[in-house]
């Protein structure tokens, strides 16, 4: 599989949960980011093309906030090593100035800038 990344994308120190706004459910957890996007492991049935609009719940309160909301569209899935879970690649849409901030801000302070 070709690697169309700008940035490198840094391994999560701690476990980041991301939640599905349209359904409030987990969808999984964050495995590494980018400003760029993200993988996730997930038990979900994730659509490959298909934008979801998540909450990526902070490790730390980060500007008085817990949480960043942004759109994020599925670019590749492939199994886990865990039959019950699968790996999805999802790029960043759309994110909002502030948003796309707190992100920065928490990668520069978990040193998860590549």
């Amino acid at each position: 599989m070709e690697d169309y990344r700008h940035r490198p994308r840094k391994n999560t120190p701690h476990p980041v949960k991301v939640i599905d706004e349209a359904t409030e459910k987990t969808v999984g957890r964050v495995v590494d980011i980018t400003a760029d996007g993200m993988m996730l492991v997930t038990q979900d049935k994730i659509v490959v093309g298909k934008t979801y609009n998540f909450r990526i719940i902070l490790p730390v309160m980060v500007h008085y906030r817990t949480d960043i909301s942004l759109e994020a569209k599925a670019v590749w899935k492939d199994p886990d090593t865990n039959p019950a879970y699968c790996k999805c690649g999802f790029k960043f849409v759309n994110l909002a100035g502030e948003e796309g901030f707190l992100l920065e801000d928490v990668m520069h302070k978990f040193n998860l800038v590549g």
